[in-house]
């Protein structure tokens, strides 16, 4: 690594990421494993997804793959998660529906639970990556609990922060 890379990966509070950790892309069948851990993290004073918070933490993936998002909670207090576009989740099985998340006091999942999640990018667009558990009605995920999901007309899967 060179000297001005050392210094890049040391500036600001956000963790460099490492696709490989949390992405197995499956060119073959299109399909992508995405895992998603929640947990919190002292020094951005925050619970974060994959150590992101803010919309920090981007996720590509081809129009037409097959995601398997595993959703870990290894943070403190409950947590849900989904793929949202306009209070709705962008696919069926991205995740837990924003109604179900607002309206039950018991959605979401406690520290230690996980849950696994399965569907199909089928439509180009950016979408938000959240956990509206507690959220407002405005459609604003739980503190800075989100990042964002590209879907692309075409590529291979990937995570850039």
């Amino acid at each position: 690594m060179g000297i001005l890379a050392m210094a890049l990966a040391g500036c600001g509070s956000q963790p460099t990421i490492d696709a490989s950790q949390w992405m197995v892309n499956h060119p073959g069948t299109h399909t992508v494993d995405l895992k998603i851990e929640g947990l919190y993290s002292s020094a951005q004073q925050s619970n974060t997804f994959d150590g992101f918070t803010d919309g920090q933490l981007v996720v590509t993936i081809p129009v037409g793959y097959h995601v398997n998002m595993d959703f870990i909670n290894k943070g403190p207090i409950p947590e849900s998660i989904g793929i949202y576009k306009n209070h709705h989740l962008a696919f069926p099985g991205a995740g837990q529906s924003y109604r179900q998340v607002v309206t039950f006091p018991t959605a979401g999942l406690l520290p230690g639970q996980s849950q696994s999640y399965s569907f199909t990018a089928s439509q180009v667009g950016t979408y938000t990556l959240a956990d509206m558990l507690n959220g407002d009605p405005n459609n604003t995920p739980t503190s800075g609990v989100w990042d964002i999901v590209k879907v692309v007309p075409s590529g291979n899967p990937s995570m850039s922060s």
